[in-house]
This record gives structure tokens, C-alpha cells and sequence, in this order.
């Protein structure tokens, strides 16, 4: 049968697929398989191998080239003539992809099995395919270029990181707004009331605080919180006036019901302070103008050996849709929002141990539950 009768043969059965994956023939089935048989397969490797001009090179048992495509030469760097004289082991030495691939064909060898790797750089990406014939005691190479995916995917990660510094830096801006906005509450309010000194204290607070913000999103992948133990009492009235400055400024009535206990909780302070203060602005800036009865709940109790504490609104409230998708990093339904707060909230509470749930009626108003873990 000649190779062009053959091509005639095989193609219509789509076996062309074959040269991706040539079969590896045991000794037994080498035994049992009619020569010429065995020599039409082998041929019919060969050719369509060659005919889908995929990068190929087939290495006897003394590592030397027996056959090898133009595609191959020119993926590899190498010249013909010193694929003709020098052996695999020779090249390896000069060339580093030969020697990946020497190490290839020895793995192969020794196991009397397909192996299978990838030779990876910066800008390129081939996976290597190693199938031992015993039939006529060599192996094939078959080589797959990835570099373009390779490319694709450094591209696609540079975006990415674009993408993350863009998002850390709305982040910033979203966590520096809440201290900015209690600085400038209370310079209102000291103005108005010709008092500076009164509010001195808690302006500087917050400025520590701000300070403290950008400290952690310049620590962002440090996984360790600096917590401490103390009263969750002490924590929830240290906010009290911060929250009543606020409340103030936006006509909105506070109610306060700090349950007393003398168990302590493990946490970072700044950071409790910033889930609270970013639910309360949350919950004003959810009011809508139209809405003159604003009011605003913080209670707090003790159950199962946990510290809740419940933060109620009488805003606008959120419809299912939107609750569902509110913890969702970036989901926001405000013009200027950054999506970030509650998914950062969320995370602050989980990384103490603790957990947050929001429930929410539409027109009637929402309610956020934090849990944090007392000590036992």
C-alpha cells in the first residue's frame, strides 16, 4: 500500500485525531500483531504526524534524532546539521529545552510508559508529549505551542492586578470617608458652639483612626489582626458620642441598650468601630429625604455565650433582589458607592471569630446582627 493509497484510507475515518495521541504498543501486542500490520500502523503514525505539521521528533534508543520536522527545528532553536551528527545528550548541554526534553524521553524509557510536561519561561509555554514504540524501539516527542495562552493569561493577570489596585484604592477612599465626615461633623459643631477644646479629643480620634485605615490596606496581606481582650461595654460607649455627632448632624434619633456584663471579647478596636460607624452611615444615607421620623437602634444581649449586637434602621429597606446580592464584593445600588463596605464589614466580623446577617423589609427598614465569641 502506497502513502498515497493510504492517505486515502485513513483520512475519511477522521484517525488524523491519532497524532495527538499515538498509541503506546506493548511488548505483547507487538508479539501478537501480524508484522505488516504493525508496519502500516507505524507508517500510518508517521505520515499523519507529519501532515498536520505539528512540532515532532522521534529519538532512537541511543538518543539520536531518527525524524523530526522543520516545526520542531524551529521551536527548539536548533540547526538540522547538528541534529543530524550530535546526539539528544550532546544538544542537552548547549541547548537547556533539549535537555528538558532528554529527561523526558528517560521518564518514558525507564517506566514503559507515556509521560507527560510542560517546558514554561516568561513568555512561552509547550507541553511535551513522550509515547515509546517498542514495536521499532523509539519514541515519539509530540510538542504543543501554548505560548500564546501563556501570553494571554500574563496579559489577563497584569489586567487583574490593574483591576485590584483600582479596587483597593476605592476601598481606601470609601473607609477614609466615615472618619472624614465625623472630623467635619464635630468642627461644624464646635463652630457653632464656639468650643473647640470640647471636641478635641474625638476629632483627634478620628484622625488616629484614619490613620490606623491606611495602615491596614497597607498591610492588606497580613493575615494576622492585632486584637486584645476587652468589655464589649466599654467598646459599644466609647462610640456613643461619635454615633450621637452623627445622628445629630442628619436629624436622626438614636436609640441606645447596651446589655451590661463583665465578659470580654477579642478584638481589634478600630475595627469594630469601623463595621459600626459604616453600618450607621449606611443606614443615613438609606433614610431618603422624604423620610422626617428617622430613627436609628443599637442593642446589644447575650446568647450562647456570644455578644450580639443588633443595628436597626426605619430607611428605605432593600428588596429580596437586592439583599441577595448585597454582601457581594462591589455590589452597590448608590451612584457613588464603591460595593466595598458591607463585603469589608462582613469580613471583619468573620475574621474575629464572629458572624453578620442582614435581614431587610422594603419601606420598612433593615437590620444588621453581629455576633462576637465572649470569653469563656
Amino acid at each position: 500500500m502506497d502513502k498515497k493509497h493510504l492517505n486515502k484510507q485513513i483520512a475519511p475515518k477522521g484517525r488524523n485525531m491519532r497524532a495527538l495521541n499515538p498509541p503506546f504498543l506493548s511488548c505483547n501486542q507487538v508479539t501478537n500483531t501480524d508484522s505488516k500490520v504493525l508496519e502500516n500502523i507505524i507508517f500510518e503514525e508517521n505520515f499523519l504526524i507529519e501532515e498536520l505539521a505539528i512540532p515532532f521528533l522521534k529519538v532512537n534508543d541511543q538518543l539520536y534524532a531518527v525524524k523530526w520536522n522543520d516545526a520542531f527545528l524551529e521551536m527548539a532553536d536548533i540547526e538540522e546539521s547538528e541534529l543530524s551528527l550530535l546526539s539528544l545528550k550532546e544538544l542537552a548541554l548547549i541547548n537547556p529545552f533539549v535537555s528538558f526534553c532528554v529527561d523526558l524521553i528517560c521518564a518514558a524509557h525507564d517506566q514503559n510508559s507515556r509521560q507527560e510536561d510542560e517546558f514554561e519561561g516568561e513568555d512561552f509555554l509547550f507541553r511535551i508529549r513522550a509515547v515509546p514504540f517498542f514495536a521499532d524501539k523509539t519514541i515519539y516527542l509530540i510538542f504543543e505551542d501554548r505560548s500564546l495562552q501563556k501570553q494571554f493569561e500574563n496579559l489577563l493577570t497584569f489586567h487583574h492586578q490593574m483591576e485590584a489596585v483600582s479596587h483597593i484604592a476605592a476601598g481606601v477612599a470609601h473607609e477614609l470617608r466615615n472618619p472624614l465626615s465625623v472630623i467635619k461633623g464635630f468642627l461644624q459643631l464646635a463652630q457653632l458652639t464656639n468650643d473647640f477644646q470640647k471636641y478635641y479629643d474625638t476629632i483627634l480620634s478620628e484622625l488616629n483612626r484614619m490613620n490606623g485605615i491606611i495602615e491596614d490596606f497597607l498591610s492588606v496581606s497580613r493575615k494576622k489582626i492585632d486584637r486584645k481582650w476587652q468589655s464589649p461595654v466599654k467598646l459599644m460607649k466609647s462610640l456613643i458620642e461619635i454615633m450621637k455627632a452623627e445622628c445629630l448632624l442628619h436629624n436622626v434619633e438614636l436609640h441606645l441598650e447596651i446589655f451590661e456584663t463583665s465578659k470580654l471579647v477579642h478584638v481589634n478596636e478600630s475595627m469594630i468601630k469601623q463595621v459600626m460607624l459604616n453600618l450607621l452611615r449606611n443606614s443615613i444615607e438609606a433614610y431618603g429625604e422624604s423620610n422626617t421620623n428617622r430613627a436609628f437602634w443599637v442593642d446589644t444581649k447575650i446568647k450562647d455565650n456570644d455578644y450580639i449586637i443588633y443595628i436597626k434602621d426605619n430607611g428605605r429597606g432593600m428588596p429580596e433582589s437586592v439583599l441577595n446580592k448585597i454582601g457581594k464584593p462591589f455590589f452597590t445600588t448608590k451612584e457613588s458607592g464603591t460595593g466595598i463596605g458591607i463585603p469589608l464589614c462582613k469580613k471583619i466580623i468573620e475574621d474575629h471569630g464572629g458572624a453578620f446577617k442582614i435581614e431587610s423589609t422594603y419601606s420598612i427598614g433593615t437590620t444588621v446582627m453581629i455576633s462576637l465569641p465572649l470569653q469563656d
